[in-house]
């Protein structure tokens, strides 16, 4: 699969995280590349299964609190969080931290997510 394809597929596998993520109504948007960009196509394709796994997790779980990421802003921040926590390059602590600094009130959510992602 040439570059700009890969590409292509991993922003829109990225948006479609966000969008289930937020489970509401979502438009369409062009995430930057600079996960794919920066990392080889086998990391890129793990994390996409990973968070695609958690997604469906999120979905059959009806106390989950939404976290509101309605805007192309939040849903880019949020994707190169949950990339960053997942690939170790933060902790934990980190990721829970600085979700709960942009979105207080929504502990339980980067808890809930945050031991979602370091399941195998």
């Amino acid at each position: 699969m040439n570059k700009s394809l890969h590409l292509r597929r991993t922003g829109f596998l990225l948006v479609c995280l966000a969008c289930i993520l937020a489970s509401s109504v979502c438009t369409v948007i062009k995430l930057e590349s600079a996960i794919a960009d920066a990392h080889d196509p086998g990391t890129v394709k793990a994390f996409e299964a990973k968070i695609n796994a958690v997604a469906k997790e999120i979905q059959k779980d009806p106390s989950y609190k939404r976290i509101p990421l309605d805007t192309k802003e939040d849903q880019e921040w949020f994707v190169t969080q949950a990339f960053l926590y997942w690939d170790g390059k933060s902790t934990k602590e980190e990721f829970i931290r600085t979700g709960i600094k942009r979105f207080p009130g929504y502990r339980e959510s980067f808890d809930y997510l945050a031991v979602k992602l370091e399941e195998q």
